[in-house]
């Protein structure tokens, strides 16, 4: 137990942030000194061993005095004071001296010394000094009641008030009647856990103005004051609205494009049968296939409505298996892949749970796999095939999209991507497919697409066509 506590007692003793010297009064040696004294002082062990104060003190003081001094902390037991020392090499310092008599040894008194390094303190003080004037976040300290002690530019210009009005106010008087309970409840928190770290609430000016902040709080060493810091996020928030309504405006101008094709032949079917009725000339055994395919459109347009709730806002807050969102997609087109004869291709050697907003992901999708639909009727390929993979490339997951329609001119590869370039005759084609799969990969989610023409090889046969790779 003797061992555990002598232990014990010199891990405290040398891990102290404090220097720590231990002096015989009767030799006015040192006896002992931590490692932050050595630090301190620039001195060995051993070399401490042979100095005095006096050859620590940068004050003029004669030997009497030294020994009346320590005299007096005798009597008393104990002392503190601040003076100037030196370091080894003649360096100044501003310490604050603690000292106090331990007897160990009748008749052998030592003094355990405490020095603290004043530079070192109000150099720190300085540089939150000069943090707590010049920033641009609005900075104030305040008594445990809310009341101000001080409180930077910012702050003032922020809150609207005189410097003399908001030493008059309490904090409490800078938010709404609804947050001020919870401002409290927040000054006890800060208390017991010492800081309270970006909290939203609203902020009440002068002259009334609402604002969206967010406030840290720290309780001071002294633990009599809180550090109070609100930083103004309206601009901000004001910012991110503004991102909202613009992808709105994107969503119906993009949900605008998607129904203009489908209602052009719902209109061209509903009007064929009027006309050639009108005319006798419809044949009545065509109904159910046109009646079939107006209600299959109108299905299609009905689920883009009951999917506006997931494509309202950019929403990558969320992770997916990348093979299991294809396996989704190709589900929900599974009538027009089985419509147009094409055979699907899995070949999944990974995945991963990539954060992606899933409405728009799958629209990207959808609209490479519509491109390669397109290209197989427009191109009139029998054997339709589309190949759909997954790799590893250098730790990143990478998804291709295969196809045998022939690929596209190499000339024109470059501009597949600007708005309304399309390969099809211009009266079928969309126009904005590829060019929204872009903006959805690239720009939305900041992934890398690559398109290219290729060979795919099935059933030992070789065949030209377009390959579409995202990079994860």
């Amino acid at each position: 137990m003797d061992n555990q506590y002598h232990n014990l007692l010199s891990t405290l003793f040398n891990e102290s942030l404090d220097a720590i010297l231990v002096l015989d009064l009767k030799t006015q040696k040192f006896i002992l000194s931590n490692q932050k004294a050595l630090e301190l002082y620039n001195y060995t062990k051993e070399e401490f061993k042979e100095i005095t104060p006096k050859d620590l003190t940068l004050e003029f003081i004669t030997p009497e005095e030294m020994e009346k001094r320590q005299k007096n902390i005798l009597e008393k037991g104990w002392d503190k004071f601040k003076t100037k020392h030196k370091t080894k090499e003649g360096n100044p310092l501003d310490v604050l001296i603690k000292s106090k008599k331990i007897e160990l040894v009748p008749e052998s008194p030592l003094l355990y010394i405490t020095v603290i390094n004043l530079g070192k303190e109000q150099k720190i003080e300085q540089e939150f000094e000069t943090i707590f004037y010049s920033s641009k976040d609005g900075i104030a300290t305040i008594d445990l009641d809310g009341n101000f002690i001080k409180f930077n530019d910012s702050f003032k210009q922020l809150s609207e008030y005189s410097y003399k009005e908001l030493m008059n106010i309490s904090a409490l008087e800078l938010f709404s009647k609804e947050n001020k309970e919870k401002i409290k409840e927040l000054i006890t928190q800060v208390i017991k856990k010492k800081y309270i770290e970006n909290f939203e609430t609203t902020f009440i000016t002068k002259y009334e103005k609402s604002m969206i902040i967010y406030i840290t709080m720290n309780l001071m060493p002294n633990q009599k004051e809180i550090l109070l810091i609100i930083k103004n996020f309206t601009h901000l928030k004001l910012i991110e609205l503004e991102k909202k309504f613009k992808s709105l405006n994107e969503l119906i101008q993009n949900i605008s494009h998607q129904w203009k094709q489908p209602l052009s032949t719902i209109s061209i079917i509903a009007s064929g049968v009027k006309l050639q009725n009108e005319l006798n000339l419809y044949d009545v055994s065509n109904l159910d296939q046109d009646m079939n395919k107006i209600v299959e459109i109108t299905n299609y347009l009905s689920n883009i409505i009951n999917n506006f709730d997931d494509m309202a806002f950019e929403n990558l807050e969320k992770s997916y298996s990348i093979c299991q969102l294809v396996n989704e997609i190709l589900h929900d087109i599974k009538k027009v892949i089985n419509k147009n004869q094409i055979t699907i291709v899995t070949d999944y050697k990974i995945d991963n749970k990539v954060f992606i907003d899933k409405f728009r992901f799958a629209e990207a999708i959808k609209n490479i796999l519509n491109n390669s639909i397109e290209a197989f009727i427009e191109n009139k390929i029998d054997n339709r095939i589309i190949t759909i993979k997954t790799e590893d490339i250098n730790s990143h997951l990478r998804l291709k999209i295969e196809d045998n329609a022939g690929g596209i001119d190499e000339k024109i590869l470059p501009k597949i991507f600007e708005p309304y370039f399309t390969t099809k005759h211009q009266s079928q084609g969309t126009g904005l497919g590829l060019t929204n799969t872009y903006k959805i990969i690239v720009e939305m989610h900041r992934y890398l697409l690559s398109i290219d023409n290729c060979q795919i090889i099935f059933n030992n046969k070789k065949y030209k066509g377009l390959c579409v790779a995202i990079t994860f």
